[in-house]
């Protein structure tokens, strides 16, 4: 093969190889409480529970709603919590300040998904890129949650553990955006 064939072939492998490790971000629902709605009335109350959950106790920080959102022997699965509601109030109380409650929860929602006492909220997370350095990427956070008699009763996630996820993080529920 001749030389300007080869560089030819070898271009347009290579912008192959680019387009294969090219990402498309996640893009967040443009309207949240249109998430909420589901033909079941259950699943749509599993729904908006773990909504304002979202909004009250985790964005807004307010603790003294703890007994309104979890069973008292609440399960947890993020190796940076203790199971159980005071551990998370505990929890909740040292790592975010309360706040006033937003309308709607303060990162990208993607998806709120039910079926039967389960509810799966999907949202937008950014992440420092170690190919880019002072860049980072979009990818997708999940949680589950299992509803027993109208509170949540065990939480899953794919958080490591982290020792920085004991500590105030000024940053929780907020979108970072870099070039895409």
């Amino acid at each position: 093969m001749k030389l300007g064939k080869k560089i030819v072939c070898f271009g347009i492998a290579l912008s192959f190889a680019g387009s294969a490790l090219s990402q498309i971000p996640p893009t967040p629902a443009p309207d949240q409480l249109a998430l909420l709605k589901s033909d079941n009335p259950k699943e749509a109350a599993n729904k908006k529970l773990v909504f304002d959950m979202y909004r009250k106790f985790v964005n807004a920080g307010h603790t003294e709603e703890a007994d309104k959102y979890f069973t008292e022997g609440y399960i947890q699965h993020n190796p940076n919590v203790v199971s159980g509601r005071d551990a998370l109030v505990k929890y909740i109380k040292q790592t975010r300040p309360a706040i006033p409650i937003p309308p709607t929860v303060t990162f990208p929602v993607i998806a709120i998904m039910a079926e039967g006492d389960l509810v799966l909220i999907a949202s937008v997370s950014y992440a420092d890129d170690p190919m880019k350095p002072g860049e980072q990427y979009a990818s997708t956070h999940f949680d589950l949650y299992r509803i027993e008699n109208g509170r949540i009763a065990e939480h899953w996630d794919h958080v490591p553990k982290d020792p920085k996820a004991q500590h105030f993080n000024p940053n929780v529920g907020t979108i970072k955006k870099t070039k895409p």
